[in-house]
């Protein structure tokens, strides 16, 4: 019993100090995701800003269109570099949603078949770029990818919710591992008849605890899914920043209970420390 309840605490302040860790950096996960955006294209390019521009076409040498074949060369190299790089950004978000855990297959296979048309309109671009022959055509062409690439910025912004809650739920998950090795643990106190009473009361603020974060992550969603198909922009933004506060308030629940457990972790194990392990 003794070695029981020694093994327990040590791998519980283990796993909570990992757990804990991990529940911190999910606040800076959206900013994560947009530094890895800008890694991916080249071109600071994140999933709220339109990057991409038509001027960068014409503008920087406007005068000069009078030197036809010249100018069409460089709109053809400009558009499809900036092609590559959404389709590279695009690319990593496939990857990452198809190794997210915490979301279900029914959201897996509906985010990487959004992702997989966005894909393959990119790619339908590059020929038609190679084809041009006239600045008109760089033009026409341009102002196409520019209109998809407004679109696609609803996709990545949807994966990035997503993404982001699907983390939340992992480690909330994670978080109820921990309620099943409380719930061991009193029942092998009462097995050698002691009491359980603080024990029973920390499972009891904790469950309510990661209960509470389950609350706010399906908010979250709610607020994430209805900003889909909001009537104004306004509304949409109202509602993104709903899902982001609702996931931070979640992220705080989960640290609190993991904060309790690992008091009382550290507490006890010091005790036994001090006491020679009796």
């Amino acid at each position: 019993m003794k070695n029981f309840t020694a093994v327990f605490w040590v791998a519980l302040i283990v796993v909570l100090g990992f757990l804990a860790s991990s529940c911190e950096d999910k606040g800076s996960e959206k900013t994560t995701l947009s530094a890895k955006n800008q890694a991916a294209d080249g071109q600071q390019t994140t999933a709220k800003d339109n990057s991409f521009s038509v001027g960068g076409v014409t503008g920087k040498a406007r005068d000069s269109l009078n030197a036809p074949t010249a100018m069409v060369d460089r709109g053809k190299k400009y558009l499809l570099t900036q092609v590559d790089s959404r389709l590279a950004q695009l690319g990593f978000f496939k990857s990452k949603v198809r190794k997210m855990p915490g979301l279900s297959e029914a959201e897996r296979k509906s985010l990487v078949s959004e992702l997989d048309a966005e894909m393959a309109a990119f790619e339908a671009f590059k020929p038609e770029i190679n084809k041009g022959v006239t600045q008109a055509d760089i033009r026409n062409v341009s102002e196409q990818i520019k209109t998809e690439w407004i679109k696609s910025r609803l996709s990545v912004v949807r994966v990035e919710k997503q993404m982001l809650t699907a983390r939340e739920t992992q480690v909330i998950a994670d978080a109820e591992t921990v309620s099943v090795g409380l719930q061991k643990r009193i029942e092998a106190l009462k097995a050698s008849g002691k009491s359980t009473e603080a024990e029973e009361k920390l499972l009891s603020a904790y469950d309510e605890k990661i209960a509470s974060a389950k609350k706010n992550v399906e908010f979250a969603k709610e607020q994430s899914d209805a900003a889909l198909t909001a009537a104004t922009a306004q509304e949409k933004e109202d509602l993104s920043q709903g899902h982001e506060l609702w996931l931070k308030t979640a992220r705080a629940n989960t640290k609190e209970a993991y904060q309790m457990v690992g008091k009382e972790a550290h507490r006890e194990f010091s005790q036994r420390f001090e006491s020679g392990g009796r």
